[in-house]
């Protein structure tokens, strides 16, 4: 604690947790078949201590976002000046996100997409980092969000248990590492690497956690997420558990349940931190089995380096392909000329220009004929990496569908 607590500020706390718990403990009841399957733990939130720990998780995120917290521990946090400050300055980005960008996306989607998940109900969303924000909000009708990243799983703060030097450290490393975000709409992965592994910030859980808090969704439980070893990966003869134990490193996953206001599906957003370079995914083939057992999926692709356009990474690449049924992706994603290929009927917007540096190279003929043939809007909001600043109209998005299987099997 950063103060010492009052007699009166102790009966405060006391009576909001007492009739916050109340109001949350009627609603579960009231909604069975609302509490989610755990991964790897018990299959119900216990009434006490479970739906404690499911406010305090709450509570560290709406703080970490600037909004106000709802677990007792926390309030007497949120009269420092320090958290006072960083709600302040935390706020007025999001009001100017929420004004902005979120306001012009989601107006495109119900135009160009619908809010309805279009393939499936699980949104692959691979190369994502942190970025579950533009996930939910282009795609709030799925239900599995299936993200992977180079980016370590990290943990939520401990904030209660922090010192009057820690607390101001965790909220101006909050500001550091979502200001990229902020501004440009994605993560910068150079600054990832220093951002998301200080003393009091660690890894992606607790930036999606923030973007959960900022879209009013309700996080549930935040447990590990193991997959079963690839049969195909394992020697013969020797029992598939301990060979997964002894000759590979293990993929390490995690897995947010949460809601949606006024909802009562269980939604999961899960995050493997793995390299799926070919050569990476030698060791945990189990992922490429896991990623094609979801199809047909919907897929989104952002910001993603320009990856897929190397051949480091054609397993992921022809993984996606095959697995999903619908895409929306910028020119960084799957290369234009494979899913011309394929019989992809791909519908373009905003504008295609030479990526920015260090991507020059990665810049498409066809995609840029494509463009030219069907002379597409403006988009609305900043998308990608073709930003410089708020008056650039350079972004691009690309929405398609794939062909039918059948199609597919006619075609080979």
């Amino acid at each position: 604690m950063l103060l010492t607590q009052t007699n009166k500020s102790r009966q405060t706390a006391r009576w909001k947790f007492t009739s916050v718990s109340l109001i949350v403990a009627i609603f579960t009841l009231m909604q069975p078949g609302a509490v989610p399957a755990a991964v790897n733990t018990s299959s119900q939130l216990r009434a006490d201590a479970g739906l404690g720990a499911q406010w305090r998780m709450n509570s560290i995120a709406r703080m970490m976002a600037g909004r106000a917290p709802v677990y007792p521990a926390h309030f007497e946090l949120a009269e420092t000046a320090v958290w006072k400050a960083h709600s302040a300055a935390m706020q007025a980005s999001w009001q100017k996100l929420n004004t902005g960008r979120v306001a012009a996306m989601s107006s495109w989607r119900d135009a160009s997409i619908s809010p309805i998940c279009p393939s499936g109900k699980t949104l692959l969303y691979p190369f994502s980092g942190p970025d579950f924000f533009n996930a939910w909000w282009l795609f709030p009708d799925c239900e599995t969000f299936v993200m992977f990243g180079l980016e370590h799983l990290g943990d939520a703060p401990n904030i209660e248990k922090m010192n009057k030097r820690q607390f101001p450290r965790l909220l101006a490393d909050v500001r550091a590492a979502t200001g990229d975000f902020i501004d440009r709409n994605y993560f910068i992965t150079e600054n990832m690497a220093r951002q998301l592994h200080t003393a009091q910030l660690h890894g992606v859980v607790p930036l999606v956690m923030i973007s959960m808090a900022i879209s009013g969704l309700d996080i549930l439980r935040i447990v590990p997420l193991k997959l079963p070893p690839d049969a195909a990966s394992v020697p013969a003869g020797r029992p598939a558990r301990a060979a997964g134990r002894s000759l590979r490193p293990q993929l390490r996953g995690v897995s947010i349940e949460f809601r949606a206001p006024n909802s009562p599906v269980v939604r999961r957003m899960q995050y493997f931190s793995a390299d799926v370079t070919d050569e990476g995914l030698t060791r945990y083939p189990e992922l490429l089995t896991y990623l094609r057992s979801l199809g047909p999926t919907t897929t989104f692709i952002k910001s993603a380096s320009y990856l897929m356009h190397s051949r480091e990474f054609t397993q992921i690449r022809d993984t996606l392909l095959d697995v999903s049924g619908f895409l929306v992706q910028d020119d960084s994603g799957l290369p234009y000329s494979f899913l011309a290929a394929r019989g992809w009927q791909m519908r373009l917007h905003g504008r295609y220009d030479v990526p920015i540096p260090p991507f020059e190279r990665a810049f498409q003929a066809a995609l840029a004929s494509a463009y030219s043939e069907q002379r597409p809007d403006v988009l609305p909001f900043t998308f990608g990496y073709q930003y410089h600043d708020a008056r650039d109209e350079r972004s691009n998005v690309m929405v398609g569908r794939g062909p039918t299987r059948e199609a597919q099997q006619a075609g080979n």
